[in-house]
């Protein structure tokens, strides 16, 4: 892209004071300019390829990396699900989104995608870099939460096989107690059954009554596991 002088300097300024995220007020600010021209600019470097919309009224400059500003769009919100187990190298598929936790209802902005969870299951998230992320066994609980954003239960097992070595046990089974869920419990369950590990008592006990799916996004196949009451629809 061929830039101006003028839009050479608001580039990198932009770039020098690291504002990922950024409105027409924050620049006319940071230029000392008034509005008009501040969107004249917005506007050139719109058309240029060098700034890009990520909301009502908010941009971000051209090769910024997504993922650093995906929680600065919505705060507080973290990576989690298909996005984090790609990151993790769990899923050797990328997904097309990039999933957002966020406490707050938030329409999808682009390759964004906000899911909303409760503030009692919004926790296990830890910064890398620049980047909110959730840890890894919170990756694949939330996954276990809601499979339709992490590719199904089939890439689930998939990650949750490559990841297996990698995750702390107790802190698996205890972020799933904590997310209170009996479907959370019982998918967790199964797939590590599934995996030969042990340990599992506290899942056990918690799975309560009554038949659910593995899949919440796939047909019934009535393939019942009795143990960890699922019905096994993959």
């Amino acid at each position: 892209m061929q830039l101006s002088k003028l839009e050479s300097e608001v580039y990198e300024k932009v770039k020098g004071f690291d504002l990922r995220v950024f409105s027409a007020d924050d620049l006319c600010l940071l230029l000392n300019i008034n509005k008009t021209k501040t969107y004249n600019i917005i506007k050139s470097l719109k058309k240029k390829g060098a700034l890009l919309m990520v909301g009502k009224r908010k941009f971000m400059l051209s090769g910024t990396n997504e993922f650093e500003i995906a929680t600065e769009m919505n705060f507080p919100s973290y990576i989690s699900f298909w996005s984090a187990l790609n990151y993790y190298g769990f899923s050797d598929n990328t997904p097309k989104k990039i999933f957002v936790v966020t406490t707050k209802q938030s329409k999808g902005i682009g390759n964004f995608k906000f899911i909303t969870l409760s503030k009692k299951r919004f926790f296990g998230y830890t910064s890398i870099g620049k980047v909110t992320i959730a840890e890894k066994e919170k990756a694949i609980i939330d996954s276990l939460l809601l499979p339709r954003y992490s590719g199904g239960i089939k890439e689930i097992k998939a990650s949750l096989d490559g990841a297996i070595n990698e995750l702390g046990l107790n802190k698996i089974i205890d972020y799933a107690l904590k997310m209170e869920s009996k479907s959370v419990i019982r998918r967790l369950g199964y797939l590590l059954d599934s995996l030969k590990v042990g340990g599992l008592k506290k899942l056990e006990k918690n799975i309560g009554k009554g038949f659910e799916l593995l899949d919440p996004n796939l047909e019934r196949k009535n393939k019942l596991n009795k143990k960890w009451l699922l019905d096994i629809n993959i």
